[in-house]
């Protein structure tokens, strides 16, 4: 990555700002683990170890009308050397996140050939001028221009963010990893119950007095509020009137996925109510903790509006933690602040400290970033 890709990516960043999104720079995407094989062990590769499929520069996430989850990836290079055959990787990157839009940015022209693809693989062909351009044509309220805001737009800031959860203690890369990789080649309905048990792993190694920490959990609450998006949207379009029902169906992937837990979790209880497994076992269908998750899920559901903001403000309480900064008070976020919205991100956070057995600090500061309140 040359310091001129990265000048691309914060533009694009920008841009994506600018048109109502909520974003991620540098999204890798590789296999899982998987037990190893031979044919792995001839062409070099450890037992089990996860191949790299590609990465990704840009990704963005906004919430449409209706509740929709909307997404766009964006391709950044200084070259338009083999443009044509990028546009197909493009294409194929978009399908894989089921992207609603998909950006190739330049620095210079892309050739003729591959501007004529544009409109047939749905991609929009930009140079960095055109990305200035089409800036002016989505003015927005926010200080995008004003720290700590900026921050998320400047090239050494953003390379300091990524570089932060990159120099974590080894201890924790599981979770390190699930956020950067797994996460993403996870099917969506897996991840909100995934999340809680990488954390549990980890819980007590992690310290909310270290920054990279602070950060690396205010971005598992990203993910988090993104993971509950798309269940709501989902409860929303199956059981609007039956919350608990649609949560249970949407963790499950589906009705089918849910009759076989159920049946599953009954033949086990047969089996513990004969004295094969200890009591202490937990055989039941749902996580102690889903009461708590269906709570969080439903006040999502009830204020659809705040979920847009308050992804926003995790990504920049993510950033400035990151950079061993702080928001002093709301006003400090450029015009970033809803009240409501900053309490929705502080309830996932609280959410996620409280289930996966997380220091009380991380509750605290969270909700010092994200409300104001003073620290006790």
């Amino acid at each position: 990555m040359t310091e001129l890709d990265l000048g691309l990516k914060v533009a694009s960043r920008r841009l994506l700002w600018k048109m109502g999104y909520t974003t991620r720079l540098d999204v890798p995407l590789r296999s899982v683990a998987t037990p190893g094989s031979p044919t792995a062990e001839k062409r070099g590769r450890r037992s089990g170890e996860p191949e790299a499929y590609t990465d990704l520069d840009v990704l963005g996430y906004t919430v449409a009308g209706g509740f929709r989850v909307q997404s766009a990836i964006v391709d950044c290079k200084t070259s338009s050397k083999g443009s044509t055959n990028r546009m197909f990787w493009v294409r194929g990157v978009a399908d894989f996140f089921a992207a609603d839009a998909a950006y190739m940015v330049r620095e210079k022209d892309l050739t003729n050939a591959a501007r004529q693809l544009t409109s047939r693989l749905r991609i929009s062909a930009l140079t960095s001028s055109d990305v200035t351009r089409l800036e002016d044509l989505h003015p927005s309220d926010l200080a995008l221009d004003a720290e700590p805001l900026a921050w998320l737009f400047q090239p050494d800031k953003a390379t300091t963010v990524l570089r932060a959860f990159g120099g974590l203690d080894k201890r924790l890369k599981p979770l390190a990893d699930y956020r950067e990789f797994t996460y993403w080649v996870t099917e969506p309905y897996r991840n909100p119950m995934q999340m809680v048990d990488e954390l549990v792993a980890v819980a007590k190694l992690l310290d909310p007095r270290i920054p990279q920490h602070l950060a690396l959990v205010l971005d598992c609450a990203w993910l988090y509020l993104l993971s509950l998006s798309h269940a709501v949207e989902s409860m929303r379009a199956t059981h609007i009137a039956d919350p608990d029902r649609g949560l249970q169906e949407y963790l499950f992937g589906g009705p089918a996925g849910l009759r076989e837990k159920q049946g599953l979790a009954h033949l086990l209880a047969t089996i513990k109510g004969s004295g094969a497994l200890p009591a202490e076992v937990h055989v039941d269908l749902l996580p102690t903790y889903f009461p708590r998750l269906r709570e969080l899920a439903v006040r999502i559901l009830a204020r659809p509006d705040t979920v847009l903001p308050a992804l926003r403000m995790l990504e920049l309480a993510t950033s400035v933690t990151a950079l061993g900064q702080r928001i002093e008070k709301p006003e400090d976020m450029g015009g970033l602040y809803e009240e409501v919205a900053a309490k929705r991100a502080a309830d996932v956070v609280g959410f996620l400290v409280g289930t996966a057995g997380l220091d009380s600090g991380f509750r605290a500061r969270a909700r010092s970033l994200l409300l104001g309140e003073p620290m006790t």
